[in-house]
């Protein structure tokens, strides 16, 4: 199965972008608004800095407690990216 394949039942928002220096608890807002577990994080909107995802603010959660939620998204996003193309085998 190809990449695209994958995502033909997946809702067609788009990609959500938050920039580093939003605090993790307005990220995790975002991602609970949208219902998404991921966000790209991009503070040119071009260019991919790296990922928020839910199991970040969770990890973060259990090592900080409470107070990552006012840290910036760019101390506690996942910097090393593996990307793919649409058509990558899955």
């Amino acid at each position: 199965m190809l990449v695209h394949q994958n995502l033909k039942g997946k809702a067609a928002q788009g990609i959500v972008t938050v920039a580093s220096s939003i605090t993790v608890g307005k990220a995790a807002r975002i991602l609970s608004e949208k219902r998404i577990g991921t966000a790209l994080v991009s503070d040119d909107g071009k260019t991919a800095d790296g990922i928020l995802s839910e199991r970040d603010i969770v990890v973060n959660l259990a090592r900080a407690g409470s107070n990552c939620l006012d840290g910036k998204v760019g101390d506690y996003m996942t910097r090393k990216l593996v990307t793919c193309t649409m058509q990558t085998s899955a």
